[in-house]
């Protein structure tokens, strides 16, 4: 398989990645703003603008009607900028839904989408049950969902406000998390959608928050490499030594796999391949496991100053290991690989 972006998604590659890195600077993303912040709103409508949110729309639905393998390019680029706007639920869960109901897709949910593409809603979608809400704060409403997890039971969507009250830090010092207090009653919609659809969907949300995963190593990755051809001890770049220079190269080996496999994700959860459960899998075992080694690798080189809260390597390694607990940890991921490679 040619894993090369044609023409059009290296436009859209090039179009994101100028555009995060123009409006969404990692000072912004240390102040963490809340949804009400006028800053915020005018972030999303500019997103929602670029297309982003009808990237997996149908056409029937004014939508774009492309592929996860567009989708993953936006929310590449969006991790590399560590954005804390709920991408993942609003541009990938929402559509990917509407889609998989085919002719009969509730009116709410039908709302929710075109809410989210006119971009004046960001939606973050949590399982019922959850501890504890991401984005508390940083998203317009909360669609509550019921049988995320368990296809046995009917899948059914609710939609709350977010929370009153103040949000605390999350691990990630980007994001702001409160806990899920039991809601009021709730105006529950059933989605008509086959087993098998849901769990495609389940696993495209995963691979999307996989791709944010490959943004956020690529930028550590990155920071790590300028700062060893800048840094200079004993009249040499610290970057030509090997104690540095193969520690930079296992990192980038480990990001390019997990670029890779999330793309091949991707691929097959647009074309249908028969081992499209396989590759999801193995696309988050990678991502969390390049995540978590290139943000590792990024502290180290910056020595006793990438330590500190002033530096933006802590930053990467944060989100990192948020995104990776929110996938259920490289472990579960792993488990998944064996259990399927073995049946």
């Amino acid at each position: 398989m040619d894993f090369a972006l044609n023409d059009e998604q290296q436009m859209l590659h090039a179009s994101a990645h100028r555009f995060f890195a123009d409006h969404h600077p990692l000072v912004r993303a240390r102040r963490a703003l809340p949804w009400t912040d006028v800053t915020q709103q005018s972030l999303w409508a500019d997103m929602a603008g670029m297309g982003w949110m009808a990237l997996l729309v149908p056409e029937a639905h004014d939508g774009l009607g492309l592929g996860m393998s567009e989708a993953c390019i936006v929310a590449e680029a969006a991790g590399q900028q560590l954005l804390n706007l709920p991408l993942a639920g609003s541009a990938v869960l929402l559509p990917l839904w509407l889609q998989a109901c085919g002719d009969a897709p509730p009116e709410s949910l039908r709302d929710w989408v075109r809410a989210a593409t006119a971009g004046e809603g960001a939606f973050h979608c949590i399982a019922d049950g959850d501890g504890w809400i991401d984005h508390a704060g940083q998203a317009s409403d909360l669609v509550v969902v019921q049988g995320w997890h368990d296809d046995a039971v009917p899948l059914r969507v609710a939609l709350r406000p977010m929370p009153e009250g103040a949000a605390s830090d999350a691990l990630d010092p980007t994001l702001r998390q409160a806990p899920a207090a039991p809601a009021p009653s709730l105006a529950w919609e059933t989605l008509p959608i086959a087993p098998e659809a849901r769990a495609r969907v389940r696993a495209a949300h995963r691979v999307a928050l996989s791709a944010e995963l490959v943004g956020v190593a690529q930028a550590a990755l990155d920071l790590a490499s300028a700062y060893a051809r800048e840094r200079v001890q004993f009249g040499k770049p610290i970057g030509s030594y090997q104690a540095i220079k193969h520690q930079l190269a296992n990192a980038w080996m480990g990001v390019d796999n997990a670029r890779l496999a999330v793309r091949y994700a991707a691929a097959a959860l647009d074309g249908g391949l028969p081992d499209w459960r396989f590759a999801c899998a193995a696309a988050e075992f990678t991502a969390i496991e390049g995540a978590q080694q290139a943000t590792r690798t990024a502290i180290q080189v910056h020595g006793g100053m990438g330590f500190t809260w002033e530096h933006d390597a802590h930053l990467y390694l944060k989100r990192a290991q948020h995104l990776a607990t929110r996938l259920g940890g490289a472990s579960r991921a792993l488990d998944q690989v064996e259990a399927l490679a073995l049946a």
